[in-house]
């Protein structure tokens, strides 16, 4: 039986510049990476991996606009006081 060593060699401050598919395998060789747990550099590359998969995810999900506004807190209690007569 032979060993093989893979090392990989990342740029964390060009993580925005790498395509969706490598980003996402970057994340899995960060989780499955055999360092020790708590090992600040593991945790370090992790959590810059992690927060631009978040950037992304945010920026290409458009926010939910109008969902709260000052006239639904009338129509939920006019609807309340309906419901609680029936």
């Amino acid at each position: 039986m032979s060993t093989t060593n893979i090392t990989f060699q990342v740029d964390t401050c060009n993580l925005a510049d790498y395509g969706d598919s490598y980003l996402s395998q970057l994340w899995h060789i960060a989780q499955a990476n055999p360092a020790e747990f708590g090992d600040a550099q593991a945790c370090e590359f992790a959590e810059h991996v992690g927060r631009e998969i978040v950037r992304r995810w945010l920026a290409a999900t458009p926010p939910e606009l109008w969902r709260h506004q000052g006239r639904h807190a009338a129509a939920a209690s006019t609807n309340s006081h309906s419901q609680a007569e029936a």
